[in-house]
């Protein structure tokens, strides 16, 4: 059995600019995926609840 583990965190890019910029944020919401420590995706912007859905879908193939 394979289990899929999100771990979700806000960050406050006005209390953490050092990770902002690092991350290249430059708009909320900034929605960033990392495994092992490396980006994988990510995206910019409102997303309905079919495309935040989908967002997770594809990180779990």
């Amino acid at each position: 059995m394979i289990l899929n583990i999100f771990v979700m965190a806000k960050v406050d890019i006005d209390e953490h600019t050092d990770l902002a910029i690092e991350y290249g944020v430059s708009a909320v919401p900034t929605v960033i995926a990392m495994r092992g420590g490396d980006v994988i995706d990510q995206f910019v912007g409102v997303k309905d609840e079919d495309q935040l859905d989908s967002f997770v879908q594809k990180l779990t193939e």
